[in-house]
């Protein structure tokens, strides 16, 4: 028998809208120095008359680490949506400023 290590498992700890936040969540946990990648699916359908499906993102995670993961994914999510907010009242605002 050899000595090597059994490789990792991986499991999904989010699944995103767009590769950007994706690759945000990603960034997030390899500078906490957990092992992580995203992998894009579902980008269309093979039906020539049926609505193209919305791609989507999943990120993943070594399962040993997936307990710590979810909780900095959850904060890193959270910061996106409070980003979004802000950036959409600074449009509005400038929007209005131009009037």
């Amino acid at each position: 028998m050899t000595d090597k290590a059994a490789p990792k498992t991986f499991t999904l700890v989010a699944t995103v809208e767009d590769p950007l936040t994706a690759d945000r969540l990603v960034d997030g946990l390899t500078a906490l120095q957990i092992d992580a990648f995203h992998r894009g699916r579902a980008g269309a359908s093979s039906d020539t008359f049926g609505a193209i499906s919305r791609g989507y993102y999943e990120v993943l995670v070594p399962t040993e680490d997936l307990g710590r993961a979810e909780q900095v994914v959850r904060e890193e999510l959270e910061q996106v949506a409070r980003d979004e907010e802000e950036n959409a009242k600074a449009a509005e605002d400038e929007s209005m400023s131009k009037e």
